[in-house]
């Protein structure tokens, strides 16, 4: 009988029912205490829980009249550190919003001063550090002078049969603009020209304006423009010389000659430099030999190196003659002799 009574229970649908929904229940709240009751906890962890966070490398916002004047000794960045809630502090960085700024420059003018360093855009909530909070900076008017650049370039690089022409600038001079102190000790605005041996072809580069001391010392201003284009003709050397008339051979008895260069009386020589250095004209022998009368001669001319190339290669000369011969005023005087002494005869 007793087996009986339990297999009856148990085969009961109801009772089946019945703890199910018991088991349902448990397990229901075993899942809602996991999931709604632990997010509870950290929601309040979170909002309690104290945070630190330290920023680097943060810029610096001048407060400064940056048109007027020049600030020196300030530093590119500085570190923050942040103490609060981490809900706030979570929300800050988030945001993104703060930065680091100085105390209005503009109202302590020219000089040496030591400069607080504040945060803005940090929440009440929040305590903040910035390293170094303080700093001693100098404030200097801001000056902009124009000036020339010099270009710097080593002639002897170029072949000895060319030479170097004047250097042509994309801008002949630059504006610098620093603090006045900086601005007086400039000594030297130049562009390099960097070039190799034996150049034949024109040098054409983009280069950065160098600024210095009398020292040599690079100095911290503003170029404008930095950057300058440079372009140095390389032409075949020439040099222009004065022609000399060099008279030869025998001249006609009782002749005077005038000889005189049709033209400017110059002569272009091209060739090397150490080759023409020391020729200072070029000879023209002009052969005078049975000129009688008034000429012009177009006579060759040779330069005396034979790598040497003349332009004009001949010139014209104007050969002016003057004087009598000498025979022919001995012949009238004998022939007046003659004549004397026919007359005295005929009056005897």
């Amino acid at each position: 009988m007793k087996k009986s009574s339990e297999k009856s229970i148990f085969e009961n649908i109801w009772v089946t029912r019945i703890l199910s929904l018991l088991v349902s229940l448990l397990l229901f709240s075993y899942v809602y205490s996991e999931n709604y009751g632990l997010s509870t906890t950290n929601q309040n962890d979170a909002i309690s829980t104290t945070r630190r966070e330290t920023i680097s490398n943060l810029p610096i916002e001048i407060n400064m009249d940056t048109d007027r004047y020049f600030i020196s000794g300030l530093p590119e960045t500085v570190v923050l550190s942040l103490s609060g809630p981490e809900s706030v502090i979570v929300q800050t960085l988030s945001a993104s919003d703060f930065n680091i700024v100085t105390e209005d420059l503009d109202l302590l003018g020219p000089g040496r001063h030591t400069v607080q360093l504040r945060a803005e855009n940090i929440s009440d909530e929040l305590d903040y550090q910035i390293t170094p909070s303080r700093v001693n900076v100098e404030i200097e008017e801001k000056v902009s002078i124009e000036s020339p650049i010099e270009v710097l370039f080593d002639a002897s690089a170029v072949d000895e049969q060319y030479i170097a022409g004047d250097p042509i600038l994309s801008t002949e001079s630059v504006t610098l603009t620093g603090p006045s102190s900086t601005i007086d000790r400039i000594e030297r605005i130049y562009v390099r020209v960097p070039a190799e041996g034996n150049l034949t072809n024109d040098i054409q580069l983009s280069t950065v304006v160098q600024v210095e001391d009398a020292n040599g010392n690079k100095l911290n201003v503003t170029i404008e423009p930095q950057q300058v284009d440079v372009r140095i003709p390389i032409n075949p050397y020439e040099k222009t010389v004065p022609i000399k008339i060099v008279e030869k051979g025998t001249p006609v008895a009782g002749k005077d000659y005038e000889l005189t260069v049709i033209g400017d009386g110059q002569v272009t020589l091209t060739g090397s430099r150490t080759l023409l250095a020391d020729v200072d004209e070029v000879a023209v022998e002009v052969d005078i030999s049975g000129v009688r009368a008034d000429t012009v001669l177009t006579v060759p001319i040779n330069a005396s190196i034979p790598t040497v190339t003349v332009t004009p290669v001949e010139v014209q000369v104007n050969v002016k003659v003057s004087g009598t011969r000498t025979e022919n005023t001995n012949s009238r005087s004998d022939k007046t002799t003659k004549t004397d002494e026919k007359e005295s005869k005929d009056d005897e």
